[in-house]
């Protein structure tokens, strides 16, 4: 039987589930469960909200980063309360790399991962997690003190689908209360006292002290999170308007049209920056408001000049744009490749292909080609990528290929793909970019080599 505290605070729960749909046409469900007090006390209000109308299964994920037996412990409680209330489960152990990241995200990150896979490959339509009320605060000081902006001020929302948080109104002394009342049993994880991790420092120390200034700090934090949340979500549909007339994606990040974009309200640019690095790792985790005023600053650099952003971002002018992507730290390799008459061949991200043909014609030059006389040429022909120190014949002499890329306004973060077709002499023409003044096609030619390409991606 449940008390009149448990049914108060039953009620509460299903106002929250009910107010953001959480459950609306859902069977199968998984709870992300730690066998800590917010996922035990989530299961059980769970079970006695539906009963057997939602099909929940447990997933404990061991990341390994605390002792053995502690683990151990936390998944023969997992074991116990899926027998208790008639549950699938599953024991999900993964391990976190050293990442730039640090491993409190990084383990987010990976669990969140493991998760999502799970419930694709049972047709679980949500994954129900047990942040309550005291996380949602926690979070919009840890993001304050970061300097976040007002999205992370938001802090954790209830509904992001397919996660949910059902305990998210709900205080931890009043899930503890609940779990006293209910007589059920939790793991308890130590590390949450170490007051050198920054959350347990506002957990344990510098929330209390406010609630002594302001006993209504709960309430009165979540109004503001929900007056923040409103306004955000008119932004939203703006900023997206935005996105899609100045932004463009590309392989491994985006390129913002800098130069437009600076006319605009300052509200409108943070928030085209934020939407773009949350689209890129996920959230904005690690991301303060300095790092957008430094993104920002870009527009009054010179082009190439590169900002570093956590988790191996950075930010980079190029000319009147600003790409934000991820570090390519793979190395490049060299390559020098034959080309052969009549044979593709494939060289960084072009598929190439050499013919030779007896006149010019109409129509056998395209965007795509360049043709040579092959009389003039010192053959083998052959494919390489650009190195330093490269040069091309002019007209007049003898251009450095940097100076033509840079001409060329090719961004410095895509000129690792560059490729040139050279002979024995020299360069003969840098891929789809610039040819060299050499070996043209006239009257006398009597052999005409052309090469023709296309991007693999």
């Amino acid at each position: 039987m449940l008390n009149e505290f448990a049914i108060n605070f039953l009620n509460q729960i299903k106002k929250t589930i009910t107010l953001s749909k959480m459950f609306d046409d859902v069977n199968k469900a998984v709870i992300g469960f730690s066998a800590g007090p917010d996922s035990v006390c989530l299961l059980d209000v769970l079970k006695n909200i539906f009963g057997n109308k939602i099909d929940f299964s447990l997933v404990y994920v061991n990341h390994g980063l605390r002792h053995r037996n502690i683990l151990l412990q936390e998944e023969k409680l997992t074991k116990w309360y899926a027998e208790k209330y008639k549950c699938g489960y599953r024991i999900m152990k993964i391990r976190i790399p050293e990442t730039g990241k640090g491993i409190e995200a990084e383990a987010r990150e990976r669990r969140y991962a493991v998760l999502t896979a799970y419930a694709k490959k049972i047709g679980a339509q949500r994954i129900v997690l047990g942040h309550n009320l005291d996380d949602v605060i926690e979070t919009f000081f840890l993001n304050l003190v970061r300097g976040s902006g007002t999205l992370g001020l938001q802090s954790i929302p209830a509904v992001r689908a397919p996660f949910v948080r059902p305990l998210i109104d709900t205080k931890k002394v009043d899930i503890l209360k609940y779990l006293e009342e209910r007589g059920l049993k939790f793991a308890v994880d130590n590390s949450n006292f170490d007051l050198n991790i920054r959350r347990n420092l506002i957990r344990h120390k510098i929330i209390p002290q406010l609630v002594e200034l302001n006993p209504g700090l709960y309430e009165t934090i979540k109004r503001e999170i929900d007056i923040l949340s409103v306004d955000e979500e008119f932004f939203h549909g703006i900023t997206q308007r935005f996105i899609q007339r100045f932004v463009k994606e590309m392989k491994s990040g985006f390129v913002i049209d800098f130069k437009r974009l600076m006319y605009y309200n300052k509200a409108v640019k943070n928030r085209v920056i934020m939407s773009i690095i949350k689209l890129l790792k996920g959230d904005l985790s690690g991301i303060g408001s300095k790092h957008i005023e430094d993104i920002c600053s870009l527009n009054d650099r010179m082009s190439g000049r590169r900002i570093n952003l956590p988790n191996n971002l950075y930010a980079q002018k190029i000319y009147g744009n600003v790409f934000i992507g991820y570090e390519d730290r793979t190395k490049k390799k060299d390559f020098c490749i034959s080309l052969k008459i009549d044979k593709e061949v494939e060289a960084s991200n072009l598929k190439i292909k050499a013919s030779l043909l007896k006149k010019f014609f109409p129509g056998c030059r395209t965007h795509n080609c360049e043709i040579f006389d092959f009389d003039q040429l010192c053959p083998p022909i052959y494919l390489r990528n650009w190195k330093a120190g490269d040069t091309i014949k002019i007209r007049n002499g003898r251009k450095r290929i940097k100076k033509v890329l840079n001409e060329a306004r090719v961004p410095v973060n895509e000129r690792r793909n560059i490729v040139l077709l050279c002979d024995q002499k020299g360069i003969l023409w840098v891929v789809g970019i610039y040819r060299a003044f050499h070996a043209f096609v006239g009257k006398e030619t009597r052999n005409i080599l052309k090469v023709e390409f296309e991007y693999l991606d």
